[in-house]
């Protein structure tokens, strides 16, 4: 696996089909851009600029934080080494956004990961996906009048026909105790979103997503898995369990209201 390889899978792993949107979604891609917009979603769901090549920085800052805060949104923007112009960061540093730092990371799906006896990874599907919401939402700290939508949105990437999307929980004692997810891309996965509850950490759980969604990979005939990891939490977890790091980006948030 060649380097830019491992670094286009980690920059456009999260576009494209697969993910979760809403009825009123609205995508905006051309080249040099990738954006979502979401009126109905809280909290930066489903409300960033995921890749960005401007010339008019100044402008395109002005046109977003209007587009969300007309209403009143948060909304993220991703800045890494693909991102022009090379200071972005710094204009969007000045105009009031908060960063943190991110790592793109890659392992091969071979990669076998030791996880506990008593972490029960399942696939999830219309039986369980009301409880799974229910667990994602409340590690997610979303308001409770988001399951419903949550569940519908789920429900499409669920039945979707050519599915892509799949989701995955961790039981310990029959409960949901994490969620997480993944989506197939051309001849890689990208990893997204795992999280577990705070009761319920330093249990071997996220060891235990992690390598239930490597071994989903490795029965599809797909060699890599890619994802954005946070340097404050899942990024030093993942180098440990033989992730590599292939870039490091940034993230940029800000309440548009």
């Amino acid at each position: 696996m060649d380097l830019e390889r491992k670094r286009n899978a980690v920059i456009f792993g999260p576009m494209g089909p697969g993910l979760l949107r809403r009825p009123d979604t609205r995508v905006t891609e051309r080249p040099g851009w990738y954006q979502l917009v979401t009126p109905s979603a809280p909290n930066g769901v489903l409300n960033e600029i995921a890749y960005s090549q401007v010339e008019d920085a100044e402008r395109c800052i002005d046109d977003a934080l209007a587009t969300y805060g007309a209403h009143g949104l948060t909304f993220k923007w991703r800045v890494g080494p693909w991102t022009r112009p090379e200071d972005l960061a710094a204009r969007l540093q000045r105009r009031g956004f908060e960063a943190f730092e991110m790592r793109g990371m890659v392992a091969s799906t071979s990669h076998r990961i030791e996880v506990p006896g008593d972490v029960e990874i399942v696939t999830v599907d219309r039986e369980c996906l009301d409880e799974y919401v229910r667990v994602f939402a409340a590690g997610w700290g979303l308001p409770r009048d988001q399951e419903a939508p949550l569940v519908a949105d789920h429900l499409t990437a669920l039945n979707a026909e050519d599915r892509v999307g799949h989701f995955f929980a961790a039981r310990i004692d029959g409960a949901i105790v994490a969620t997480t997810a993944l989506v197939v891309r051309d001849g890689f996965g990208y990893l997204m979103g795992a999280q577990v509850l705070d009761a319920f950490r330093g249990r071997g759980v996220y060891r235990a997503l992690i390598a239930a969604r490597l071994r989903f990979l490795v029965e599809r005939g797909l060699t890599m898995a890619a994802t954005q990891a946070r340097e404050a939490t899942s990024a030093p977890m993942l180098e440990h369990l033989g992730f590599e790091t292939v870039l490091r980006s940034k993230v940029f948030v800000i309440d548009a209201s």
